[in-house]
């Protein structure tokens, strides 16, 4: 059976958000635009002993937190997540 490619992702749409600039396509990384976006209010961080990060993100709804998305991450990768957000703000806190 000869592998074929899906077409759909060459050309994605650019994401919009309200208020905001078009996010240019990136031809290194496609981009589902089938995909939800989802508002976070809150983020959860739990670390395994096995060197795993599980970030949760969670929206605030009247008398309810709703967990909205989960993503678990290898350490390392979670690390560098950190650092590409600290870069993208220029904003890198201290420990105390």
């Amino acid at each position: 059976m000869k592998k074929t490619k899906n077409n759909q992702f060459k050309n994605p749409a650019p994401i919009r958000i309200e208020g905001s600039e078009i996010v240019p396509g990136n031809p290194d990384l496609p981009i589902n635009s089938n995909i939800p976006t989802h508002h976070a209010d809150i983020v959860h961080l739990l670390f395994s002993v096995e060197g795993q990060t599980l970030i949760s993100f969670f929206s605030r709804t009247p008398g309810l937190n709703v967990e909205e998305c989960r993503v678990s991450l290898e350490n390392g990768l979670a690390k560098k997540l950190v650092d590409l957000i600290c870069k993208s703000f220029d904003y890198y806190p201290q420990k105390k």
